[in-house]
């Protein structure tokens, strides 16, 4: 049932109406409400008065009326209310008469007040010449102003909703990218602070032999011979990289002796140089070490590290 003929019988039960940003509809108690399909309920329309006022809210008693006759629980008639009732002042702001079925019209003039005019809209009507009679039985028939302007609101009221949905989606892809790339920089930064974690300082042995790569220019002289020849009980060799050009091996060393003075060079027959690292661990968690130091060294790359003992 449409929202303005629930509004028509609770005025006819109730004899007033108040629309909140509308004003107040009476009828006088000596009026005798007649019915709907008597012959004389035009007449009787037009003693309904209106009055503009500013009504806060809508009564509690319309509000039921509406929830008992829709089915809806309270939120959803408010809301119809609210929305019939903005369409409506839309409607007066444009210039439109806002009819409301069964009790009148409303119109805005240029004063900015309402004018009130009770009963149903008048509809003149123009006798066409004989030959302009076949002419408008073949044409559509035009929408009324109250038609045009409500469906012009409804268009209005897609637009707006169309483009509110887009701006929603567009946030929500937004959200979804920004929050997959900081999850993927916090697994990155993770799995470069669990290497950073191994790489811990480590006892070196009692009389370590001369480091010439971290004494010497580096353009001068070949890595001395490894300085780990023994292993100390308990301890691996994780091997970062093999390089037979002794500009990358130095190159390379020299900035990652700067993150971490563990990190060693060795060549043993001038050919081939190794870049490593010495650390205590457990023959189970070699795997895992050996893991989070190639994610520290290659990210993603496939494991390159290897063990020596």
């Amino acid at each position: 049932m449409k929202l303005s003929i629930l509004l028509a019988q609770y005025f006819y039960q109730h004899r007033q109406l108040n629309l909140p940003t509308i004003g107040t509809f009476s009828l006088d108690a000596a009026v005798t409400v007649p019915d709907q399909n008597d012959k004389n309920f035009r007449e009787f329309l037009k003693y309904v008065q209106f009055k503009q006022q500013p009504v806060a809210k809508a009564d509690d008693s319309l509000i039921d009326f509406i929830r008992t006759h829709t089915g809806k629980i309270k939120p959803l008639a408010e809301s119809d209310l609210e929305s019939y009732l903005a369409d409506g002042k839309l409607l007066l702001n444009i210039g439109k008469p806002f009819h409301i079925d069964g009790i009148g019209t409303l119109s805005k003039n240029k004063l900015g007040i309402y004018d009130f005019e009770p009963g149903e809209p008048t509809i003149e009507r123009v006798e066409l010449a004989p030959e302009s009679k076949t002419a408008e039985r073949q044409q559509p028939a035009a929408k009324s102003t109250y038609e045009d302007g409500y469906s012009r609101i409804q268009a209005h009221h897609k637009r707006r909703k169309g483009v509110l949905v887009t701006t929603l989606i567009v946030i929500c892809v937004a959200v979804i990218v920004w929050g997959g790339y900081m999850l993927y920089n916090n697994n990155s930064e993770s799995k470069q602070t669990a290497a950073q974690t191994y790489i811990a300082p480590v006892d070196t042995p009692a009389t370590p032999a001369p480091d010439s790569v971290s004494t010497k220019p580096a353009d001068s002289v070949a890595p001395a011979p490894s300085s780990v020849t023994n292993l100390p009980a308990g301890n691996y060799k994780f091997i970062f990289e093999t390089t037979t050009r002794k500009s990358r091996a130095l190159k390379r060393h020299a900035f990652l002796d700067s993150l971490n003075r563990n990190i060693k060079l060795e060549t043993k027959d001038s050919l081939t140089y190794n870049i490593y690292v010495v650390m205590p661990a457990t023959p189970a968690d070699t795997g895992r070490i050996k893991d989070s130091l190639n994610a520290w060294y290659y990210g993603t790359k496939p494991v390159k590290v290897r063990i020596e003992q």
